[in-house]
């Protein structure tokens, strides 16, 4: 069946449409073809191929005209637009700190943790470059013009909406950066800071060899929690910023480290 707009151009990216689509079905449980087509001005064959592919992530149910949220789903790897909303208000105060630790001028390297998407909605429109693999993250740049944004470019993680695999870690090779603010799945002073995915890791071993300073922002939920992969140790943190809910052994023996703690409230 032809669409009703067959000359319509898609004015939105895919990444847009699913973490939009994401939010709304978050919040009303359920989205109609019709009514995201006339939301994004994009054709309803668009939307139908973009419902397909949530469905086969296992993100929704698809239903006559649109689709609705499946919270039965077992084994999904939580989007990013849901982890957007985890913790919240112990990112926002880290965040707030971490916007103190950046400086006009700087050059910042970004991971595509919802931690940094929350940083940059509140980072001010001032001199700086940002590098980053997250589209989320540079899409939310866009209309902050005094900033310069370099967007690692490679294979596309839809769950997370960034860029990794070999041409990104061989393109982040040609920059230096003054500082990488970024999170991680878990942490544990034995173990170190471990992620789920391989990918990610390995992208994120070559930002940390080009930075000057290494400045985690994880919140305290996040400790001793164990991922399949090794990031680094903690030890070789430059700073750490987390919550007040953090054991007070565990900041002594991060400082007995030579890790910068910063408690935030």
């Amino acid at each position: 069946m032809s669409s009703k707009n067959p000359k319509r151009q898609d004015t939105t990216s895919a990444a847009q449409r699913k973490l939009e689509t994401l939010r709304i079905l978050e919040a009303e449980g359920t989205v109609r073809v019709s009514g995201l087509s006339r939301r994004f001005q994009v054709t309803e064959e668009t939307i139908r191929r973009d419902l397909e592919r949530l469905e086969n992530e296992g993100a929704v149910v698809r239903t006559h005209g649109g689709a609705v949220f499946n919270r039965n789903r077992e084994q999904y790897e939580s989007p990013a637009v849901q982890r957007e909303t985890q913790n919240l208000e112990e990112k926002k105060a880290i965040v707030e700190y971490a916007l103190s630790l950046i400086e006009p001028g700087d050059v910042i390297a970004l991971d595509a943790s919802t931690t940094c998407l929350h940083l940059v909605k509140q980072l001010p429109n001032r001199s700086l470059t940002v590098l980053t693999y997250s589209l989320a993250i540079a899409n939310e740049l866009v209309q902050k013009t005094e900033i310069n944004v370099i967007l690692i470019g490679g294979y596309l993680d839809r769950d997370s909406m960034a860029n990794t695999g070999i041409h990104a870690e061989k393109m982040v090779e040609s920059y230096h950066v003054d500082k990488f603010l970024f999170s991680c799945h878990g942490f544990d002073l034995t173990r170190g800071l471990t992620e789920p995915s391989e990918a990610h890791v390995q992208l994120k071993k070559k930002i940390i060899e080009i930075s000057d300073e290494l400045i985690l922002l994880t919140d305290s939920t996040k400790f001793r929690r164990k991922s399949l992969v090794r990031l680094m140790g903690m030890e070789d943190l430059n700073r750490f910023v987390t919550d007040d809910q953090l054991p007070q052994e565990a900041i002594q023996d991060l400082q007995d480290m030579g890790v910068d703690v910063i408690v935030v409230e």
